[in-house]
C-alpha cells in the first residue's frame, strides 16, 4: 500500500502546485520591476511584457539605443516604462541606477522585484584558446555583476565553453545561498535553468567573430597544434549545434520571468524549454562517464586537432 500512496502522491503534488500557482500577487500596477540587460532578448521582451500588463517597469540598457529602442517598442502601453544606462560591470553605474529607481518611485509604488537578466556568452573554443582574462570578463558580467545589482546559472556543462559555464555555476551557487539567507526576511530568490534559445547571444556571425579573436590571440605554437582547419570545423560544428538545438521561443524564459515576478507562490526553480526538462535536467542525474558518453554521442564525429591527428596517422 505504501508505493500506492506513494505513486497516486505525485499527481496530486503536481495537481495541486498547478492551482497554486495560478494564484497572483495582488495589486500588480503597484509593484515595480527592476529588469538588467533590456536591450535585446529576454530582457528586453520582458521589459515589454510587465509594461504592457500596466506593471511599472525600470528596464537598465547598455546602449543610449537599445533604450530609445525599448521606448519606441512600449509607446501606448498601459504600465510605466522607465529606462536608463546600466553597466553591472561597474560600481558606481549600479548605484547610480539604484539612486535613480529609489528616485522615480511613485510614492504609492514600491520596488518589487529584481530580475538579473544581463548576460554574456562567452565561449571561445577549446579551453586552451582562453585567456584568464577571458574568464575574468565572464564572471564580471555573469555572475559578480548580478551579485552586485542585488548588493545592492548554469546546470550543465558542454565542451569549450569552459568561462561560461563557470560563470554560470557560480551565479547559481551564489543564489542558492542568498535564498536561504533571504527567506526569514520574505524574500523569494528564483532561479531560471534555461536550454539553449536564438537570441543575438548564440548569434552564428557573432560565435564567428568570438573564436577568431581568441584565435588571433594564440601563440604560433598552439596555432601549429591545433590548425586552421580545426579552427574553421569547430565553428561550423558549434553553430550547427545551435541551429538543430536553440529554439526560437524565447517566451519560455520570458513567461517564467513573468510567473516568478507575479506568482503569489512562484519557483525556486524554473526549467526553461522542453530539452531543458526532458534533457539537460535529466542528465545531471547521470554518473559523469555516462553524460560525458551521452554529449561524445551527440556530438558526432568530431574533428582531431593537428597534432593528435598527425600521431594517429
Amino acid at each position: 500500500m505504501f508505493w500506492v500512496y506513494l505513486i497516486l502522491a505525485f499527481p496530486v503534488y503536481y495537481g495541486l502546485r498547478y492551482l497554486w500557482e495560478l494564484i497572483p500577487v495582488g495589486n500588480i500596477k503597484k509593484r515595480a520591476v527592476f529588469i538588467s540587460g533590456c536591450d535585446t532578448g529576454f530582457g528586453r521582451l520582458l521589459a515589454l511584457k510587465c509594461t504592457e500588463n500596466g506593471i511599472p517597469t525600470f528596464a537598465g540598457c547598455y546602449t543610449k539605443q537599445g533604450e530609445e529602442n525599448l521606448k519606441g517598442d512600449a509607446k501606448g502601453f498601459p504600465g510605466r516604462l522607465v529606462t536608463f544606462p546600466l553597466d553591472i560591470t561597474k560600481d558606481e553605474s549600479v548605484e547610480e541606477a539604484a539612486k535613480y529607481v529609489k528616485k522615480n518611485l511613485a510614492s504609492d509604488e514600491m520596488l518589487w522585484a529584481v530580475v538579473n537578466n544581463a548576460g554574456v556568452f562567452s565561449c571561445y573554443g577549446p579551453d586552451a584558446w582562453t585567456g584568464i582574462q577571458d574568464y575574468k570578463d565572464a564572471f564580471e558580467i555573469n555572475c559578480i555583476g548580478h551579485i552586485r545589482c542585488v548588493h545592492v546559472r548554469s546546470r550543465v556543462s558542454v565542451p569549450c565553453g569552459a568561462p561560461y559555464a563557470a560563470s554560470k555555476y557560480a551565479a547559481e551557487a551564489w543564489m542558492d545561498a542568498i535564498r536561504q539567507e533571504l527567506r526569514p526576511y520574505g524574500i523569494i530568490c528564483c532561479i531560471l535553468e534555461p536550454e539553449a534559445f536564438k537570441t543575438n547571444l548564440v548569434d552564428e556571425n557573432a560565435m564567428i567573430q568570438r573564436v577568431n579573436k581568441a584565435w588571433s590571440k594564440l601563440s604560433e605554437e598552439t596555432k601549429i597544434a591545433y590548425g586552421e582547419d580545426y579552427k574553421d570545423y569547430f565553428v561550423m560544428k558549434w553553430n550547427s549545434f545551435f541551429h538543430k538545438t536553440a529554439t526560437p521561443h524565447l517566451h519560455y524564459v520570458v513567461d517564467n520571468y513573468y510567473h516568478a515576478i507575479t506568482a503569489k507562490f512562484p519557483r525556486y526553480r524554473y526549467r526553461c524549454g522542453w530539452l531543458a526538462l526532458c534533457f539537460y535536467i535529466p542528465l545531471t542525474y547521470l554518473p559523469t562517464g555516462l553524460q560525458d558518453y551521452i554529449f561524445n554521442k551527440a556530438a558526432g564525429k568530431v574533428n582531431l586537432p593537428d597534432d593528435l591527428r598527425n600521431k594517429t596517422d
